[in-house]
């Protein structure tokens, strides 16, 4: 799976640091995903590979009630990260 961003700032709206506890992507939408199932994701920002990542969805919204509290969206968190997505997730400050 390749997960593209077109803007450093598009990147920055799914990366979530601090997703009750847990690091991964928050991503809009109602996709969904097989929950507990580890997916392997290329990492694309700019048309620029940030590396390769191991995830899995722990966590959905599809369809409830939205707040700040209970986003919309399905959120992957992360396992295992190469060293070019540490480096450039480091970058971020």
């Amino acid at each position: 799976m390749q997960l593209k961003c077109n803007a450093l700032r598009d990147f920055s709206s799914i990366w979530k640091n601090d997703f009750f506890g847990q690091k991964g992507f928050l991503l809009p939408g109602p996709k969904s995903y097989t929950m507990g199932e580890t997916l392997p994701v290329e990492v694309l920002v700019m048309g620029e590979s940030w590396g390769t990542v191991e995830v899995v969805p722990v966590w959905h919204n599809l369809y409830g009630l939205e707040s700040e509290l209970l986003p919309r969206g399905i959120f992957l968190r992360l396992l295992k990260s190469d060293r070019t997505f540490e480096r450039k997730l480091a970058t971020l400050g």
